[in-house]
């Protein structure tokens, strides 16, 4: 027990030491960290705390700058207490830096399972690239069943998101909860100081796991990375060059020139790209980093803004800005040489879908812009028309300015901007603590050639699904013929989705919305990366069951989960609350359901779209996976298309549910029918909506 007084780099505890101490930082800072990264507790944290006492260090304990600590005896968790009611005029302030120290430590353990993904999803499309560029080479590919069986890194445990961000909302109001707060009452300190602790127990717990398997698979992959490396090696030595086509130069000049921002806006933008650019470590989550991403993407948003504007007008703008409009792409040092030439290569053979069903964002805002399209709903869940009546409500706007805004082409483009477009750009990206909106080298994590996400790619892998889930995307609308004495007819109208291509090398999709405003027949809207490092089909599926589920609680309302009145989440939610019960369902299959409610944290959307996937991708194959309720339930309100449910009859799986279909179906086309019998006998035409929807039935 004393004062231990540090320099920089001096080993305050190495890994496998008894842990018999506690320890205050006084001064300075103390790195904790391993072979795979660290963080630093800073002034007013507590070391040894999350360690065990009695057993050893799991990391090594460095100072990271001359420190000074103070050290107490360690034996069991009381002592920790004591510690805290001895030092009870800096209490909150150890409070405060256990909140900083539990959001650090999550960084750490985040970045580090992001290299592994990365390096699982690499080394599995690197072998599917080696097998390609084996044939390309009309070489025999070597065979590699450890990559093959390699199974992705698990989820982590107890690691709640809600608990992150809660801590960052402490962090951000830290100067107030320490003095309005955490100032009360010893206890009050006490209690947060333990809660971080045991969460960051749970942390350490998960980041030598994954520090583990990360050694494992550099362990299996060494072999096949020499090979496949010197595969690609001597295809680049025989491919073709890009010779014939500029190379790209000084490109953000030419862009925020282009731009026409204020020079102080460019002057800002230019310096912080070249301190981002100059950072040794652009994923790491310190106050400076998290400060320079927020401000970057603050003005590239701005930047976007304008070249925008300008575009409208100028339909043939440089290749540079039409890298910048597709991509994000700023800076041919950030992106790196060979991924900019690439690049320009896409822009510059870029098509857009002719059915404007998927766009690009710069596209999708000519729309909002246009007013074609009304702006998407914000964070809040309220759109254009909600957001400016709780404007009014709020009193930062009057009911004349209300009035005015509506039709606003500005603020309508604005507001998509800063909710749709920022959000979803980040969302998207997938890896939101390190997001920044340019493109940089260090988000390649797949072949460029390979990531492009076309409108043709994205409408072939939604035919896909629409082929075998063919009502997919039909809605009910009512309408009337009263010259035919028909009061009421329901008809099923396709209305396909709007797909929006985010400008970022992603890994997430979003389903944003499943109708725009109150109107049931207004498309849904979808977003993915442009640059996309997932499987497409599978990434599209899913977006598809989100879909499902969100339409049916739209259509439902209030009654979306009562099974007295029958849908797909009405069923879905009364087959996952009573599945226990349910004698229909094997032990075995009680048990998988068991699992997947907690993998999903008793999320009954998120088992119900993991259904829905295996539905589309295997059970429609012939190769039975689902148990006999859930396959009901999917198969009653999504179908197979009438090919696919002739040719599966004989499966005595289906044979029931296509026949209780098909009778339900019969009744519905008789109605039809007799109705056009009616019409004939009136001598009058029968309309082509009646025809149409007689032919969907038949489907």
């Amino acid at each position: 027990m004393g004062i231990k007084e540090l320099k920089k780099d001096d080993i305050l505890h190495s890994a496998g030491d008894r842990v018999q101490e506690v320890e205050i930082v006084l001064k300075g800072g103390v790195r904790i960290h391993n072979a795979d990264g660290g963080m630093v507790l800073k002034t007013g944290s507590m070391i040894g705390v999350s360690e065990e006492p009695g057993d050893t260090y799991s990391f090594d304990y460095t100072a990271d700058s001359d420190a000074t600590v103070y050290s107490y005896d360690f034996s069991n968790m009381e002592d920790v207490v004591k510690v805290i009611k001895l030092n009870l005029k800096i209490a909150p302030v150890l409070a405060s830096s256990s909140v900083r120290s539990a959001v650090d430590c999550f960084s750490w353990y985040e970045k580090i399972r992001t290299e592994c993904e990365n390096l699982f999803n690499g080394v599995k499309r690197d072998l599917e690239d080696y097998k390609s560029l084996m044939f390309e080479l009309s070489r025999d590919p070597e065979e590699y069943p450890e990559i093959e069986n390699l199974m992705e890194p698990r989820e982590a445990e107890g690691l709640e998101e809600w608990r992150l961000e809660y801590l960052n909302s402490l962090l951000e109001n830290d100067a107030v909860i320490r003095k309005g707060y955490y100032g009360l009452n010893i206890s009050i300190c006490t209690g947060v100081i333990l809660q971080n602790n045991e969460f960051m127990k749970k942390i350490f717990a998960e980041i030598i796991r994954i520090c583990r398997y990360k050694e494992y698979l550099n362990e299996v992959t060494a072999s096949f990375k020499m090979d496949y490396k010197y595969a690609r090696a001597q295809m680049e030595s025989e491919g073709e060059s890009e010779g014939g086509e500029r190379e790209i130069k000084d490109a953000m000049s030419i862009i925020l020139g282009y731009s026409e921002a204020p020079s102080s806006t460019v002057q800002m933008f230019e310096k912080l790209v070249e301190e981002y650019a100059a950072a040794p470590d652009k994923t790491e989550t310190t106050d400076e980093m998290r400060k320079l991403r927020k401000e970057l993407s603050r003005i590239f948003y701005d930047v976007y803004y304008a070249i925008f504007m300008k575009t409208l007008t100028d339909k043939n703008p440089p290749l540079e800005v039409k890298m910048f409009l597709l991509f994000g792409f700023m800076d041919e040092k950030l992106a790196g040489k060979e991924n900019t030439a690439i690049l320009a290569n896409f822009a510059r053979q870029w098509k857009s879908d002719p059915s404007g069903r998927v766009v690009t964002i710069r596209d999708w805002l000519k729309l909002i812009y246009e007013m074609k399209v009304n702006p998407s709903k914000n964070e809040f869940d309220s759109d254009y028309i909600e957001y400016l009546r709780e404007q009014v409500t709020g009193g930062y706007i009057t009911r004349e300015d209300e009035a005015a805004y509506k039709n606003d082409k500005v603020r309508r483009l604005k507001f998509e901007i800063e909710n749709f477009f920022t959000m979803g750009n980040r969302l998207t990206f997938g890896r939101v603590t390190t997001f920044v909106p340019i493109f940089t080298d260090d988000a390649v994590l797949r072949p460029l050639r390979t990531a492009l996400i076309t409108p043709e790619k994205v409408k072939t892998a939604l035919n896909a699904i629409r082929d075998i889930d063919f009502s997919l995307f039909y809605r009910d609308s009512v309408t009337a013929f009263e010259e035919l004495e028909i009061n009421q007819f329901v008809e099923s109208k396709e209305v396909l989705p709007y797909v929006i291509l985010m400008p970022n090398m992603g890994s997430r999709t979003s389903m944003w919305q499943e109708i725009d405003g109150k109107r049931r027949d207004t498309p849904a809207r979808m977003m993915l990366s442009i640059l996309f490092t997932e499987d497409l089909g599978e990434a599209m599926t899913k977006l598809c069951g989100e879909f499902r589920w969100e339409m049916c609680r739209r259509v439902q309302g209030v009654h979306w989960n009562d099974v007295t009145d029958p849908s797909l989440t009405s069923e879905y939610c009364d087959y996952m609350q009573f599945y226990r019960k349910n004698h229909d369902i094997s032990p075995e299959n009680r048990e998988k359901i068991k699992l997947a409610l907690q993998k999903s944290r008793n999320n009954y959307r998120t088992v119900f779209v993991a259904d829905y996937m295996v539905y589309i991708r295997n059970e429609a194959t012939g190769s039975a996976r689902l148990n006999k309720i859930a396959r009901g339930i999917v198969f009653r309100y999504c179908p197979f298309r009438a090919e696919k449910r002739e040719a599966m009859k004989a499966n005595p799986l289906y044979a029931d549910l296509i026949e209780k279909y098909g009778i339900k179906q019969k009744g519905k086309i008789h109605l039809i029918q007799v109705m056009m019998q009616k019409i004939k006998k009136m001598e009058a035409s029968v309309p082509e909506t009646i025809t149409r929807q007689l032919e969907y039935l038949k489907t």
